[in-house]
């Protein structure tokens, strides 16, 4: 399985989380058979009129999609392709990954 979580600084498993999925700088990337780490740059491109950020991001290909915040029709584009958006009270990466299991699901989007 292989879990996106939406960060605001590389600093690896210490990495701070950010509040809302589109607007942050950084993606953890990990893997959880393999145990693999990885930190990527948000390089979504919003006024892509071919691709959308969701689109964009299937490249990486999660399973899941931890945020903290996330507008509502990312959540419905997600959903469509079988990625579960989750999320939870924690601040940093390590604190995600070491409690994947009790991950809930986020089912209302930000109000913006």
């Amino acid at each position: 399985m292989r879990i996106l979580i939406a960060i605001n600084e590389n600093k690896g498993l210490y990495s701070k989380l950010s509040e809302h999925f589109g607007h942050c700088p950084y993606f953890a990337i990990y893997e959880t058979g393999a145990k693999k780490f990885k930190i990527v740059k948000n390089k979504l491109n919003h006024s892509n009129q071919l691709l959308t950020p969701v689109e964009q991001i299937m490249k990486f290909k999660p399973d899941i999609v931890f945020t903290l915040g996330i507008g509502q029709r990312a959540i419905k584009l997600f959903n469509e392709k079988n990625v579960k958006i989750k999320t939870g009270n924690y601040k940093i990466t390590k604190e995600v990954i070491k409690n994947i299991d009790n991950l809930r699901e986020l089912e209302e989007g930000c109000k913006h």
